[in-house]
C-alpha cells in the first residue's frame, strides 16, 4: 500500500500542480491532473538523454516547476479580477460527489485487481510482460527511459527502438523512490492506473457529458468498475500495460475537446482549454500512441457537429460568403491532418488477428458491453439503453451517441470482418487486434449508464416525494424529513447499483482469468522453485557474467529480477549469428571451438533451465538445442537448483 501511495502522488501531484497553474479549479483540475503528469513523466524522459542526465524523480519535478511557471504566465493568472470572470468552479456538492465516485470506483476494482493478481509480487505469465518487466529493468540500468529509444533493449533500430516507455518510467521511479522489486512496481502501478487514473478520468468526462449531476457522478464511478472490458482485459490481454494507461487517460482528452467545442455547461477560458490539449497529448502519446488514434476517431463526431451548428448560425445570421469559405478550408485542412497522421499512426498491416464474431454478434457484444465473449453485463446495460434514451428526448447530447457509434463501429469491424484494406485502415492503429478496441467501448457505456441511472432516480425520488412511498401524505411530512428520506433512497439505490454490477459478469471474469497471474499452473512460466532460485542469483552471479536461457521458459527474467544481463530480453527478439551459435550448439562447447568463440564474444558465463514449460506452443521455443540436456554436458557445472529449476556455469572455453 504505501508504493500504491507513492504512485498515486507521481500521477497526481505534478499534473494538479500544472492544472492548478493554468487556472484550473476542482473537478477540472483533478480531471486533468493523471494525463498532464503522464505528460510531465513522458517529456521529461525523452529530455534526459539531451541533457546528460539520468532518469530520475528530478527530472519529473524540475520539469513540473518549469512547466508551470510557463503556463502561469501564459494564462495571465496573476491578473485576478479578469479571471475570477473566466473562473467556472463546480459546487462543492459536485466536487464531493467526485471524490465518492472516485473512492467506490477505487474500493471496487482495487479488490477485483487484487483477486486477479493474488499477490503483490506476482506477475502476468503472459507473452508481452517479458518484454515489459525487463524494459524496468532496462531503465534502471541504463538511466535512459525515453520512449525514443526503449525499443532498442530488444533489437529496435531506428523508428523500430521507439517504444512508449510512460509507463515503464512510472514504475522504474517507483523501484527507485521505494527499493521494491519490480514486480511489485508492476503491480502498484497497474493498480493506480484500474483504480485511480481510470475513475478519475471517466468521471471528468461524465461531469462534462452529462453535467453537474452528483447521482450521476457518484454512479460513473460505480459502474467503472464492473465491466471486463476496462480496465481488467488488458490486464489479462497481452498483459497491455502501456497500452491500459493511455486508455485510462483517453476520457479527460475527450472532456477538453468537448469543452472547447463548447458542447458542455461547464466552459473554461479557451486559451487554458488549447494548453491543457497541447500539453496531454505527449501524455496520450507516450503512454501509447493508439490513444492519439482513439482521440482523433472520438472526437471527429464532436467536432464535425460544432462545425455544423457553427455553419446554421451563419446561414441565420445571414454571414458573408468569405466566413462560409473560411470554415470550408479550415475543415478541409484538418480533414487532410487528420487522415494523414491516421495512416502514419498504424504500426504496419497487423492481420494476424482473425474476426471472431459475426456482423450481429460484433453488434450484440457491443450493446451487451460483453465483448470478446465476456458474459452480458446485463445491468449496465440497461441502464446505457435507457441512458441514451434520455439522451434522444433532451436532443442536447447527439454527438456524444455519434461518438459512440464510432467506437462501436470500429470493434465491429475488426471483430466481425475479414483482414483485408477495410480493416486494417480503419484499426491498423490499434493492431486490428479487437481487445483493444474492446477497451474503448466502457468509456461511453458508463458515461450512458450514469446517465440512465440519474434518470431513473430522478424519477423514483419523484415518486417518493409526491407520497408513492411514504407513509403518509406528503403535506403531513417536515421539508426535512422529506430530504432525509430522499437521501436514504439515493444512497439505497447507489448501494444497490455498487452490488448489482459486481456480480455477473465481472465476477465470472476475473475468476476465470485469475489463472494468468498465478505460479504453478499449467500455462506459467515462472513457478515457485523458479521464483526462489532468481532471488538467490544476485548473490552468485558477477553483475557482468551473461547468462543464456530459453526465454519462452521464463529464464529471460533473470534480467528483470536479478539484474544480470541475457541474450534474449524478450521472447520475439532477433538474434545475431553468434547468439544463434551459443543457443543451438552450448552443450557441446568443449568440443567445438566456433562455439567457445561465440561464447567468450558475448561473455556468456551461465545457464538458466527451467525446464520445457514454455509460455506458447511456438515453434521458436524448439530452438534452443544448445540447452537442453546440460546435466550430462561436459561443458557446464550445476552451481544451483531449486527443484527442477537449475543454474549452470559455463566451464568450458574459460
Amino acid at each position: 500500500m504505501p508504493v500504491i501511495f507513492v504512485c498515486i502522488s507521481l500521477v497526481l501531484v505534478p499534473g494538479a500542480i500544472l492544472a492548478f497553474s493554468m487556472g484550473f479549479r476542482r473537478i477540472t483540475l483533478l480531471g486533468l491532473a493523471p494525463v498532464l503528469s503522464l505528460a510531465l513523466v513522458g517529456v521529461a524522459a525523452v529530455v534526459a538523454p539531451f541533457v546528460g542526465v539520468g532518469w530520475n524523480i528530478w527530472g519529473l519535478i524540475v520539469l513540473c516547476i518549469l512547466a508551470s511557471a510557463v503556463v502561469w504566465f501564459a494564462t495571465n493568472f496573476r491578473q485576478r479580477e479578469s479571471n475570477k470572470k473566466s473562473f467556472h468552479h463546480d459546487s462543492w456538492l459536485a466536487l464531493g460527489a467526485t471524490v465518492i465516485g472516485v473512492a467506490s470506483g477505487a474500493f471496487l476494482i482495487g479488490r477485483r485487481i487484487m483477486q486477479l493478481v493474488g499477490a503483490p509480487d506476482n506477475i502476468s505469465q503472459r507473452y508481452d510482460n517479458v518484454f515489459q518487466l525487463n524494459a524496468v529493468r532496462h531503465i534502471l540500468d541504463t538511466g535512459n527511459g525515453s520512449t525514443l529509444t526503449l525499443g532498442k533493449m530488444a533489437g529496435g533500430q531506428g523508428l523500430g527502438a521507439v517504444y512508449p516507455a510512460v509507463w515503464h518510467d512510472l514504475a522504474a521511479l517507483l523501484v527507485q523512490l521505494t527499493g521494491v522489486s519490480i514486480p511489485v512496481a508492476e503491480n502498484a502501478v497497474n493498480m493506480t492506473i484500474g483504480a485511480v487514473i481510470w475513475p478519475i478520468s471517466i468521471i471528468f468526462l461524465t461531469r462534462v457529458v452529462v453535467g453537474s449531476k452528483p447521482v450521476a457522478l457518484i454512479a460513473a464511478g460505480i459502474v467503472s468498475a464492473g465491466l471486463a472490458a476496462f480496465p481488467f482485459l488488458l490486464l489479462v490481454w497481452g498483459p497491455l500495460f502501456p497500452n491500459m494507461l493511455s486508455v485510462a487517460v483517453v476520457p479527460a482528452a475527450l472532456a477538453v475537446v468537448i469543452m472547447l467545442c463548447k458542447l458542455a455547461d461547464h466552459q473554461e477560458r479557451p486559451l487554458r482549454l488549447w494548453l491543457a490539449l497541447m500539453l496531454l497529448l505527449p501524455g496520450l502519446a507516450f503512454s501509447h500512441m493508439s490513444g492519439i488514434g482513439a482521440l482523433l476517431a472520438f472526437s471527429a463526431p464532436i467536432i464535425a457537429w460544432t462545425v455544423v451548428r457553427y455553419v446554421a448560425s451563419l446561414v441565420r445570421a445571414k454571414a458573408p460568403l468569405w466566413k462560409f469559405a473560411v470554415v470550408v478550408v479550415a475543415s478541409g485542412a484538418g480533414a487532410v491532418v487528420t487522415l494523414l497522421v491516421w495512416v502514419k499512426l498504424r504500426p504496419g498491416d497487423y492481420s494476424g488477428w482473425r474476426p471472431h464474431q459475426i456482423m450481429g454478434g460484433a453488434v450484440g457484444e457491443v450493446l451487451t458491453n460483453s465483448p470478446m465473449g465476456t458474459r452480458v453485463a446485463w445491468g449496465i446495460s440497461i441502464l446505457a439503453i435507457v441512458g441514451i434514451f434520455t439522451m434522444v428526448r433532451g436532443r442536447r447530447q447527439i454527438w456524444w451517441l455519434l461518438s459512440y457509434a464510432v467506437a462501436a463501429g470500429l470493434y465491429i469491424v475488426d471483430a466481425a470482418i475479414d483482414p483485408g484494406f477495410i480493416r486494417t485502415f480503419m484499426t491498423g492503429i490499434w493492431y486490428a487486434d479487437s481487445n483493444r478496441l474492446a477497451a474503448y467501448l466502457p468509456l461511453f457505456a458508463v458515461v450512458l449508464a450514469a446517465l440512465g441511472f440519474n434518470r431513473i432516480v430522478e424519477t423514483v425520488v419523484g415518486w417518493w416525494n409526491r407520497g408513492g412511498g411514504a407513509p403518509f401524505e406528503l403535506g403531513e411530512m417536515s421539508a426535512a424529513w422529506t430530504k432525509a428520506a430522499s437521501g436514504a433512497v439515493v444512497f439505497a439505490l447507489l448501494g444497490t447499483l455498487a452490488v448489482a454490477t459486481q456480480l455477473g459478469a465481472i465476477q465470472t471474469y476475473i475468476g476465470a482469468n485469475k489463472q494468468f497471474y498465478e505460479r504453478n499452473t499449467g500455462t506459467s512460466i515462472l513457478s515457485d522453485d523458479e521464483y526462489r532460485l532468481l532471488s538467490r542469483i544476485d548473490s552468485e552471479v558477477p553483475a557482468d557474467a551473461v547468462i543464456v536461457g530459453n526465454p519462452w521458459n521464463g529464464s529471460s527474467l533473470v534480467y528483470a529480477f536479478a539484474d544480470r544481463p541475457v541474450l534474449r530480453y524478450h521472447l520475439s527478439q532477433r538474434k545475431t549469428l553468434q547468439e544463434s551459435i551459443v543457443e543451438q550448439k552450448l552443450n557441446i562447447a568443449a568440443s567445438d571451438p566456433a562455439v567457445c568463440k561465440a561464447i567468450r564474444e558475448l561473455n556468456v558465463r551461465y545457464v538458466l533451465d527451467f525446464g520445457s514449460q514454455y509460455l506458447l506452443n511456438h515453434p521458436d521455443r524448439l530452438n534452443y538445442e544448445g540447452l537442453q540436456g546440460l546435466a550430462s554436458s561436459d561443458a557446464v557445472t550445476l552451481v544451483d537448483q531449486e527443484g527442477a529449476a537449475k543454474l549452470y556455469r559455463v566451464k568450458a572455453c574459460w
